[in-house]
């Protein structure tokens, strides 16, 4: 199975502090890759590091073949990888419509010319963005909504909403900030069933941070966790779940951990 994402020996101090350390892995094609630890082990910053967000110490980033690791997030984005955030970070004042069109848009590569005067081209490129958006939104069930402001969504309505937005990149690998963030069990099964439909659906890999362990486990087939900015451990979940030093610095030392 085809490599998508390799990370080698990536690194990243901030004034002295360790976030990140020597982190090596690879993602192939399909996975949906689990990535757990406690507060602080570093998972976000790896995130940030992923998308261009934040610029390595050393070490390197390979995406779909090319080094990526200093490339700009809005190149990055092009090349096909899209993310969530662990804070929703959605237009609030514009509708929940107009929050999927705006990276649609940040895509379009009609003129200036042809935006002002209406050509041909920018307006069936506006119907087709219009129809995606449309789709992406009923994706998600906010059809309903789709007028609404996003600002007056419920939690996980805003949640699901954030996913479609990076759905309308059409990226080839998703990274998710834990998205069950704030959600009940019922909640988490369905967002489950539903990272697992937009695999399929979309051809996506999916990178996914999430302190649900037990939802992690049943979704992931290949899962890595971090500590203190270090890779303690990566296998199959099965593997992960029974590794020692997961148990000690993540699970809990009990024998209900």
């Amino acid at each position: 199975m085809t490599v998508v994402l390799a990370v080698d020996d990536l690194t990243k101090a901030f004034s002295g502090l360790m976030a990140v350390s020597d982190l090596s892995f690879e993602v192939r094609q399909g996975e949906i890759f689990g990535l757990i630890g406690p507060n602080g082990a570093g998972k976000t910053t790896l995130f940030n590091m992923l998308t261009g967000l934040t610029r390595p110490t050393a070490g390197t980033v390979q995406f779909l073949g090319q080094n990526i690791t200093q490339q700009s997030p809005a190149a990055i984005a092009r090349m096909g990888m899209a993310r969530t955030f662990q804070n929703i970070r959605l237009f609030n004042c514009m509708s929940v419509l107009d929050n999927v069109l705006v990276p649609m848009h940040a895509r379009d590569d009609v003129s200036l010319w042809g935006g002002v005067f209406g050509t041909a081209r920018s307006r069936r490129q506006e119907r087709e963005a219009q129809a995606r958006a449309r789709e992406l939104v009923a994706l998600v069930g906010l059809a309903d909504r789709a007028e609404a402001s996003a600002g007056s969504l419920p939690y996980g309505a805003r949640r699901r909403l954030e996913i479609a937005r990076a759905l309308a990149l059409s990226p080839k690998v998703l990274l998710l900030d834990e998205p069950a963030a704030g959600m009940n069990q019922t909640e988490k099964k369905d967002l489950s069933g539903f990272i697992r439909e937009i695999r399929d659906r979309f051809d996506l890999t999916v990178l996914l941070i999430e302190h649900n362990v037990p939802m992690v486990m049943g979704l992931c087939r290949s899962v890595a966790v971090l500590n203190f900015g270090q890779l303690i451990a990566k296998g199959a979940p099965e593997e992960v779940q029974a590794d020692p030093a997961v148990i000690e610095a993540y699970l809990g030392v009990s024998d209900n951990a």
